[in-house]
């Protein structure tokens, strides 16, 4: 009889031990994840000087970034320039770049890198999301390899977060200056 019950104790434990894995594996599900906001200041001849910071949402670490690439597509038009702020390599391919680092240098679960670069993709593309696709990639991943839809590398676009231009600035605050000026006559003549 107590051999019987000690049987029927297997079955039970194991399918609670199959839970526990499938739960584990659910909280886990993305290793990778990232981040972006797109900031641009206008050049010459219709260049834009882009600058991106990059943050990394997930539990991985992040070694590598093909900034304007996903499966099949290669959507920055004309990237010159690139740079950054991680200590990565910064090498234009085609119509996107690869951002590339290390175990050493990754970008550790929470934290950031700002990316640059120029392009005559302009904001507006990058805002409809036309251009900028890209693919981060974790430290177990294989590095600008076409794994993005992996534990460790993650597809993300950028958000596009526009400066005004300093002459824009200029307008707001001599016009602010102005209607205040103007408030200030009317409250004294009353």
């Amino acid at each position: 009889m107590i051999m019987k019950s000690k049987l029927n104790a297997i079955p039970a434990f194991l399918i609670f031990a199959a839970g526990l894995a499938a739960s584990t594996a659910i909280s886990h599900a993305q290793d990778v994840l990232a981040t972006g906001t797109l900031t641009d200041v206008p050049g010459a001849g219709g260049v834009f000087d882009y600058t991106l910071t990059f943050h990394n949402t997930g539990s991985e670490a992040i070694q590598s970034l093909w900034l304007g690439w996903t499966v099949g597509h290669f959507t920055v038009v004309n990237p010159t320039a690139a740079g950054n702020t991680v200590g990565w390599s910064s090498a234009v391919d085609g119509n996107s770049i690869q951002y590339g680092g290390t175990a050493a240098n990754a970008i550790a679960a929470g934290g950031m890198g700002v990316f640059t670069f120029d392009s005559t993709s302009t904001p507006a593309q990058f805002e409809a999301a036309t251009v900028g696709a890209s693919v981060a990639y974790g430290v177990d991943a294989t590095q600008f390899a076409i794994e993005n839809t992996t534990l460790h590398s993650d597809e993300f676009t950028p958000s596009v977060q526009t400066i005004p231009e300093p002459s824009t600035l200029c307008l707001i605050a001599i016009s602010t200056l102005g209607f205040s000026g103007i408030l200030r006559r009317k409250f004294r003549s009353q």
